[in-house]
């Protein structure tokens, strides 16, 4: 890979984290609209705009290390122990046990079965904040490299 399509794919994975971003940041707007109007689907809305969030940051992160966009969760669970086994700072912050967690409550009983509590979603936004964080440290620690195999 030459040192243009390295750059433009470091670019790319920076700009969707960026959008990553962006989506936690209308999830904490939903969540700061449901406490005005108490709207249940508002948080069920941030939940979901929260769970978007760590897909993208997930699917940035992939791509950077040149496992390329999953087609579904069960591939991204794959890819990210995959990712583990190859970068021991990924391995350290858990990220598949995170994505998993993230997925199973805000997906699942935030968004699905409307089961969260205002204060459980806050907690939840705030751990996909630190996700976010973390995958931004490991995108600029990258260097741009491509794993092998």
């Amino acid at each position: 890979m030459n040192c243009n399509s390295q750059f433009n794919k470091h670019a790319q994975a920076v700009k969707v984290l960026e959008e990553a971003k962006r989506a936690l940041k209308l999830a904490r707007m939903e969540l700061g609209e449901f406490r005005r109007d108490r709207e249940a689907l508002r948080l069920r809305d941030a939940c979901e705009k929260g769970w978007l969030a760590v897909l993208m940051a997930t699917d940035a992160l992939l791509a950077e290390f040149g496992l390329g966009k999953p087609e579904s969760y069960a591939e991204k669970r794959m890819l990210l122990k995959k990712l583990e086994g190859r970068v021991t700072k990924a391995m350290e912050l858990g990220l598949r046990d995170r994505l998993g967690a993230r997925g199973y409550y805000l997906h699942i009983f935030g968004y699905h079965e409307c089961s969260l509590v205002e204060e459980e979603v806050e907690e939840e936004l705030n751990k996909v904040e630190e996700y976010l964080e973390d995958v931004e440290e490991l995108l600029e620690g990258s260097n741009h490299t491509q794993l092998e195999g």
